[in-house]
Formats: C-alpha cells, sequence, structure tokens
C-alpha cells in the first residue's frame, strides 16, 4: 500500500570516544565493506552501520551491524636499568653531563630506543622532553631511582632529594623550551661551517651559553637522522681534520649516547654468529686490528668511531664501548651458545685479545675481574655437572 520507499546506508566509526560518518552507501554490501575496513583501521574502536528506510514520509533506523574491535592491553614502557653511578647532580649543567646520560641511558633505554633518540637530544629537544612527560609514570620512576641511589650512597632524605631532581629536570626542560620558542631568532645550524655557526652561538648568548645551544641546534640537525646509526653517520660527517677541540668534545658525548644503545651496536657489529664473535670484533676494532674476514663486516660507521677512540679523540665513545664489552663478559650469556664446553677456551681467548701492544688490558682492572669471574663461572658449572657441588660452592666464596 505504501511502495517500497528508499533505502540509504550509513557507515560509523568511534575513535577517541567520538562517533564520527565515514559514509553512505545505497548498496548494503558496500557498506557493510566499508565498516570491515574500518574496523582494521588504526585508532577505530568501534564502527555500525545503520540503514535507513523512508516509507510514506516516515524514516526507519536499523542497525544491521555493531562490532567492537579488541582491545589489546598495551604493555607499559619500564625503567632498563638501575641508577647505579648516578652522579650526585647539583646544577642543569651536571644532569647534562656525560656520567649523568650514561645513567639516564640506562634507566630510559627501551624508551630511547623506541623513540630512536639519545639522551643529549632528550635534554635538549623540548617536543622530545614533552612526549616523555606523556608517558606517565616513567619519568618519574627514573627520577626516584636515582633519588633513591643517592640516599642509599649519600645518606640523604629520598623525598627531599628527588624534589631536587625534579627541580632540576624541569630547569633543563625548561631551557629547552624557551630555546624552541625562540628558535627563528636563535643562529641557524651550518654542518658545513661549525665555527661559524659557534661564532654566532657567541654572539647570542655568550660564551658560557655555548655548549648547551650547540647542542640543541645539533638536536635540531639530527631530526631528520632517522634511526641512530643514520643518526650516527651525520655526526661522523661532522668530524673533519681540522675540526675545533670544542666541536669534538660535543659530538664525542652525542656519539657515545648512540653507543650506550646495545641494539644500535649489536646492528652495527652485523650478524656475528656468537657473544665471543661479536665482542672478539669489537675489541678488535677498538685496537684497528684488521678485521676477521670469516665474519660478518662491521659498519664503517662503527669502525671509524673505534679508530677515533684509539687516536684519542673520541674518549667518552671509548669508554661507553669498553664498559659495553666488560658488562657483557661479565654477564651470564654463554660465549657460544652452540658448545658450552669450548667456554674457558673462548674466555682465554677475548683475554689475549683484549690486550694491547704494551700487554696491559683494555679496561683495566675491572675487565680483568669480569674474565676471571666468567672463568670461574665455567668451572663452577663443570663440577656441578659432575655431582661436586660443595667444591663450586667453596670457589664461589674464595
Amino acid at each position: 500500500m505504501f511502495g517500497t520507499g528508499s533505502v540509504s546506508y550509513e557507515v560509523q566509526s568511534r575513535r577517541e570516544g567520538r562517533w564520527r560518518i565515514e559514509g553512505a552507501y545505497t548498496d548494503q554490501e558496500a557498506a557493510l565493506s566499508a565498516a570491515r575496513s574500518q574496523l582494521a583501521a588504526t585508532g577505530v574502536e568501534e564502527a555500525k552501520v545503520v540503514k535507513f528506510r523512508t516509507i510514506a514520509g516516515l524514516s526507519l533506523e536499523t542497525v544491521i551491524l555493531h562490532k567492537t574491535v579488541p582491545q589489546t592491553q598495551r604493555k607499559g614502557l619500564t625503567l632498563g636499568g638501575t641508577a647505579e653511578g648516578a652522579p650526585f647532580c647539583r646544577t642543569p649543567d651536571d644532569l647534562r653531563g656525560f656520567e649523568s646520560r650514561v645513567v639516564i641511558g640506562r634507566l630510559l633505554r627501551p624508551y630511547l630506543d623506541a623513540q630512536r633518540i639519545t639522551p643529549t637530544e632528550l635534554l635538549h629537544s623540548w617536543p622530545l622532553f614533552r612526549r616523555l612527560e606523556e608517558q606517565g609514570a616513567l619519568l618519574g620512576a627514573a627520577i626516584h631511582a636515582a633519588a633513591r641511589h643517592h640516599a642509599d650512597v649519600h645518606g640523604v632524605s629520598h623525598a627531599a632529594r628527588a624534589r631536587e631532581l625534579r627541580q632540576l629536570v624541569e630547569a633543563v626542560s625548561g631551557a629547552a623550551r624557551d630555546a624552541l620558542a625562540e628558535r627563528r631568532r636563535l643562529p641557524h645550524f651550518d654542518a658545513a661551517d661549525l665555527l661559524g655557526t659557534s661564532g654566532a652561538i657567541d654572539g647570542a648568548v655568550g660564551h658560557e651559553g655555548h655548549d648547551a645551544l650547540f647542542l640543541v641546534l645539533l638536536s635540531q640537525h639530527l631530526e631528520a637522522g632517522g634511526p641512530l646509526g643514520g643518526k650516527l653517520d651525520m655526526l661522523l660527517a661532522l668530524i673533519g681534520d681540522d675540526v675545533e677541540p670544542r666541536h669534538l668534545v660535543l659530538l664525542d658525548g652525542v656519539i657515545a649516547d648512540i653507543m650506550g644503545s646495545a641494539d644500535t651496536v649489536k646492528e652495527l657489529l652485523g650478524a656475528q654468529p656468537s657473544l665471543h664473535a661479536g665482542l672478539g670484533a669489537l675489541a678488535d676494532a677498538l685496537f684497528d686490528r684488521d678485521p676477521d674476514p670469516a665474519l660478518a663486516p662491521m659498519a664503517p660507521s662503527l669502525r671509524r668511531v673505534c679508530r677515533l677512540a684509539l687516536e684519542g679523540r673520541l674518549p667518552q665513545s671509548r669508554a661507553v664501548l669498553v664498559e659495553r664489552l666488560r658488562q657483557s663478559i661479565a654477564g651470564d650469556q654463554p660465549l657460544d651458545r652452540r658448545d658450552a664446553k669450548v667456554e674457558a677456551v673462548l674466555t682465554h681467548d677475548l683475554a689475549s685479545r683484549l690486550k694491547g701492544a704494551d700487554s696491559a688490558t683494555l679496561g683495566g682492572a675491572a675487565m680483568e675481574k669480569a674474565l676471571e669471574r666468567r672463568l670461574l663461572r665455567h668451572r663452577q658449572s663443570v663440577l656441578r655437572a659432575q655431582g661436586m657441588h660443595d667444591i663450586a660452592d667453596r670457589l664461589a666464596g674464595r
């Protein structure tokens, strides 16, 4: 009696708690297909198809599809290590210093690697710092970890030290925010003329403010670098034979930050067959020895860092790489998972390759202790495998 009327379909989606219309269709299958596509899109929480039918001036509305996207529980970022060795910072410059950045890199390693940034960039870029603050309790956890370490080592109040550290962090981030606000008035970073860049910086903020502003501009320059390996290439491109000492110190600091990323160093080392092969290749590079042709080639950028470190031009980067060697040797991972019996042989081989022409061990007494610890653990495992647990335990206490 009323006729067939008209039929249309509307596809709607909900993003960040708000519904919006994605499109209108006259064909039901086309509308359902569009809704399914929405359910697969990033950020969509729900999608539905509403059928509208108009008969004799009356509009009938029917939901023929309504689905919710299953929400996978996101794993929150956590601290990547301890605050051991955290210096007792009293000024913003202390917080930006090398020892402090090493600890920041350790504490925030999962976050820094995920964001593909260095501690230097984090401390000198307001957008990067603000992004960290948006991670909820991560920044607070890092501050309290350092405050707890200071309380244990120096006997200060944990709560009071946490407040002091928070004030230092706010001072550093505030300086980065102010630099961003003045970005158009700041000198331009000229990668081809670092002397000219520094001259302009000195004219703008004076010699005392040079380093902080230089690193702000350098951090902006590195934004185009992408992964940490790409940023390393950009930094090394700035180090010519005639680079000024004050520039080399600043560049070395950022390169050392990159060397603090275990994932980046592994990538630069190449696909090595074992931990022993990777550590041996890094040790050889730090002495500028010819690489083993049977192993995967090392990235030229890492080899150049090691060569510059051997020449004494990148002392901070050298310290970080030597510490990486020490930590890996002191760790529990077997030197070759394929054959546990060769652990002692491989450890002695590393001990030999860690010695220079003067027979001194790279990393000194701390490295020798790490080698001894690895050999001791191997002896204990052999004894326990033979049922001699008491003797193995006595070795640990000697």
